[in-house]
């Protein structure tokens, strides 16, 4: 049953992210060159490559209790991110190009979240009047990953925690494959007045995750895959209440993402590695949610605040 559920995760996971990503790759900016090419796409992929990141640092925990010793829990959740409206489109004007331009009079493009009506065309600065590539919107404003992960108690009010996701592949699709690990102390005895209050619960957690996955991916100028890689850091204070049968909890830290997309194949003349962007994020931000428990079995959901507003939601098996 447990492997069972990991592999829903990670089928999920394709789905909801890379795959869309593959289907909207700007592959054949090519045509305008390796350098105007790479610095449309880099605004292009922006919102998915951060949304990537915000959905990594998610879910860690739904609690700020850390588990006795011994004590476990499995959780399956799911983080839904939304792309603010600012991330729907940027200006080429910003951009330095060397081989193409805007064909019309407005240099507002839609990024991978804009809109799907909206479009813009680009000519070759040498041949005006005639469109060499378009770039659209595809709808896609939220990105979606499920979590699998589980916790064990450990000496001296600690916790350890890990997620996993195993390498599977899935046909003409591609593969990933995501690990993590995590550990959460309390910080109830080192303050007098909240070891003194039994419901109230103080903890600090430091967690890690690591992405990686290969998409095919296609286009008029040739094929390939794309590769993504992500490392994401988050460090935060958890507060709590831990009532019988419900739980409150708030969270607030800082989350950190370096990540990487590369476009890797056969392109012609061109060379094997003609689109590589990079992505470093960082922001701080606030959560609250609640979780209900009843007996070893609970549902949880929490709300984040910040440069991408995330929405966590899901259930787990809880052991003291």
């Amino acid at each position: 049953m447990k492997k069972s559920l990991i592999y829903l995760g990670t089928i999920l996971l394709l789905i909801a992210g890379n795959i869309n990503a593959q289907k909207n790759m700007p592959l054949d900016l090519l045509k305008g060159g390796v350098n105007d090419a790479n610095a449309i796409a880099k605004e292009y992929l922006r919102p998915y490559g951060e949304m990537l990141g915000v959905n990594l640092n998610s879910g860690w925990y739904n609690s700020a209790k850390v588990h006795k010793l011994a004590g476990f829990d499995i959780t399956i959740s799911g983080s839904y991110t939304t792309a603010p409206s600012s991330k729907e489109s940027f200006d080429i004007s910003k951009l330095t190009l060397e081989q193409l331009q805007v064909m019309d009079g407005s240099t507002i493009a839609p990024t991978m979240a804009g809109d799907k009506g909206r479009e813009i065309a680009f000519e070759h600065k040498d041949v005006p009047g005639q469109e060499l590539v378009s770039l659209k919107g595809s709808g896609m404003n939220t990105f979606v990953s499920p979590m699998v992960q589980g916790a064990v108690g450990l000496p001296f009010h600690t916790e350890i925690m890990g997620r996993f996701m195993p390498r599977v592949e899935y046909g003409d699709y591609g593969k990933a494959y995501m690990w993590g690990l995590g550990l959460k102390h309390s910080l109830k005895d080192y303050i007098p007045f909240v070891k003194r209050i039994p419901v109230l619960q103080l903890s600090a957690l430091a967690a890690y995750t690591h992405f990686e996955s290969k998409l095919g991916v296609a286009g008029e100028v040739g094929s390939g895959n794309l590769e993504t890689m992500a490392n994401a850091y988050t460090g935060r204070i958890l507060i709590g209440a831990n009532l019988p049968v419900i739980a409150f909890y708030s969270g607030v830290g800082y989350g950190n993402t370096k990540s990487s997309f590369d476009v890797i194949g056969d392109f012609g003349d061109l060379p094997n590695n003609p689109i590589a962007l990079d992505y470093s994020t960082g922001n701080f931000d606030f959560n609250v949610g609640m979780r209900l428990r009843l007996a070893i079995f609970s549902i949880h959901a929490d709300y984040t605040v910040g440069d991408y507003s995330v929405i966590t939601a899901g259930v787990g098996i809880n052991f003291r």
